[in-house]
């Protein structure tokens, strides 16, 4: 009866050590200036995973089969997080998809995605990055929404950008002059 009760005591402090390390592993680093790290290549939370995979169903208008086959996007493909960026107590929803289609030659498409009249509306400006690299979110905001550092391309050579919110989607301030009047 002991030896049964030292074996289920190791198997319960395994499955626990196991089930923290994933729940560790899955979250973000928070640094003591308020900025908060993500790495899309090497985590992802799965309830923001499966938003983003349902909006990208809808958005193409394609089935679960459809989908899979002619792009082979799956659940598996897509790397998400939740994260409340306008301090409204909503997360939006940062993700990619490790898709060609979603991948020109300068990187992969970013989503940011947030929740307007009970639907999910993508408020990213055409930026494409290197998801192997981690991005930021940055304590300071732009017109009420938290700046975001990411690697991005500029004719191949990947190097840090800021991109921030200009009342109506995030943009790559590289790209200031193109929205200076809007």
């Amino acid at each position: 009866m002991k030896k049964i009760y030292v074996l289920l005591l190791i198997l319960l402090s395994i499955a626990f050590i196991f089930l923290y390390y994933r729940a560790v592993k899955n979250n973000p680093t928070v640094h003591s200036d308020g900025t908060i790290e993500y790495n899309f290549t090497k985590q992802s939370q799965a309830n923001a995973s499966r938003k983003l995979y349902k909006y990208v169903l809808k958005d193409l208008n394609k089935s679960e089969k459809e989908i899979q086959s002619f792009a082979r996007i799956t659940p598996k493909t897509i790397s998400a997080f939740e994260a409340d960026l306008n301090g409204d107590d909503k997360k939006e929803i940062i993700g990619v998809v490790f898709s060609t289609l979603y991948m020109g030659s300068t990187g992969y498409s970013l989503f940011i995605l947030e929740e307007k009249n009970n639907d999910l509306d993508d408020i990213v400006y055409q930026i494409n990055f290197e998801p192997i690299k981690q991005f930021y979110i940055l304590p300071n905001k732009t017109n009420g929404y938290k700046d975001i550092k990411i690697y991005g391309s500029s004719a191949y050579n990947f190097e840090p950008m800021v991109i921030r919110y200009n009342k109506h989607f995030y943009y790559n301030t590289k790209q200031d002059i193109l929205f200076k009047n809007k």
